[in-house]
């Protein structure tokens, strides 16, 4: 694990909204929110009967690799989606549900990535960052935007 965990700089939608703070559409225009994805439509009816089913389980926090059902569901989608031979992905060592992609994807690299090795380097793909003016770095680089 990278030894600068200390390092960890805040999450970049909290940035955005500090850098937006009092900012406001023009009054002729509705404000658009592009920014984190919030659903704003009724969910299918069986989501609220399967939520409904399970609100005994509601009682305590969900362990943090989630569970097992959800991790095996998870291998066994990517190994159909990617085509994948079956057993390809481990659900044990493989998959780690999180709250959000761009939880994952913001935390990986700064958890992973071991900044003290010779040039370390971690290449994806991260959509939101461009809308956001973000610029890649290693963890312990800093750069402004």
């Amino acid at each position: 694990m990278n030894p600068r965990l200390d390092l960890l700089r805040p999450y970049p939608f909290e940035r955005l909204r500090t850098l937006l703070a009092g900012v406001a559409p023009p009054v002729t225009m509705r404000h658009i929110p592009l920014s984190i994805g919030e659903p704003k439509h009724a969910p299918p009816p069986f989501v609220g009967a399967a939520l409904a089913s399970a609100l005994d389980t509601l009682g305590s926090y969900p362990l943090a690799l989630g569970l097992p059902q959800l991790r095996e569901a998870i291998a066994r989608w990517l190994e159909r989606r990617f085509s994948l031979p079956a057993g390809a992905v481990d659900a044990n060592s493989m998959v780690l549900p999180v709250n959000g992609t761009r939880e994952g994807l913001f935390s990986f690299v700064q958890a992973a990535v071991d900044s003290a090795r010779p040039a370390p380097a971690v290449l994806m793909r991260i959509r939101s960052t461009r809308s956001m003016r973000a610029r890649p770095c290693s963890p312990g680089q800093s750069r402004s935007i």
